[in-house]
């Protein structure tokens, strides 16, 4: 931490036990979820200054420092040398690492005015795997393969297995689609004999994704 940002931090742990905050931020608490824009709006109408003197501090947390951060971006519109009131700062495209605490600091002079803060939480999605289970319409071979379908999340991410009639089996990994870690269709495949199909086996895909295990059972006639 540099020794002006010491000096404004210090100014405000002082000055806020005695007088009222000179400059004023809401939302106290913006929630957002990853990918949305947070804004942050910071009252200046007091200082009788433009947007072009105001600047966000952010609180890192691993360290409980403070810094200037560049992630809060000023409203162009407001970015002018004219005497304005609100000044909106502006997150775009959010991800969990931007979740913190943030202050907006109108500088004057020699002097700095430091907001109340506003706690900033990003929240990742919440994704489930999508199973489904595939079969033959025509079974005239001595194995008949199974194929378990899994998509909504990352390959990278996804273990699956079977359980065939109480025993564990590793399956086949077959060819996974998409690029770049992105969303994409892992498919699993199984080869169980014409005699355990005649019988309808019970075979049940497990996806193991996040810490969490899903299945899908294979039902009886061949219905999923």
């Amino acid at each position: 931490m540099s020794i002006w940002l010491m000096m404004i931090w210090v100014s405000h742990t002082v000055g806020t036990a005695t007088t009222p905050f000179i400059v004023t931020q809401w939302p106290p608490v913006a929630e957002v979820m990853a990918g949305e824009d947070v804004v942050l709006k910071c009252n200046i109408v007091e200082l009788y200054s433009p947007c072009s003197t105001v600047a966000w501090l952010r609180v890192i947390p691993e360290n409980a420092t403070i810094t200037l951060t560049d992630r809060l971006q000023i409203d162009p519109h407001h970015l002018s040398n004219k005497w304005t009131s609100i000044c909106t700062g502006v997150i775009t495209n959010s991800t969990v690492h931007d979740s913190s605490m943030y202050y907006c600091v109108a500088v004057q002079s020699r002097f700095a005015h430091i907001g109340n803060g506003s706690r900033v939480i990003v929240k990742e999605h919440t994704v489930f795997p999508v199973i489904d289970i595939l079969t033959p319409l025509i079974t005239n071979s001595p194995l008949v393969p199974i194929q378990c379908v899994v998509n909504g999340v990352k390959a990278s991410r996804v273990h699956m297995f079977w359980i065939v009639e109480g025993r564990k089996e590793k399956g086949q990994p077959v060819l996974t689609h998409g690029n770049n870690g992105a969303i994409q269709i892992t498919r699993n495949q199984i080869l169980i004999t014409a005699e355990e199909w005649e019988r309808r086996v019970q075979c049940v895909c497990v996806v193991e994704f996040g810490g969490q295990l899903y299945t899908k059972t294979l039902q009886p006639f061949g219905t999923v």
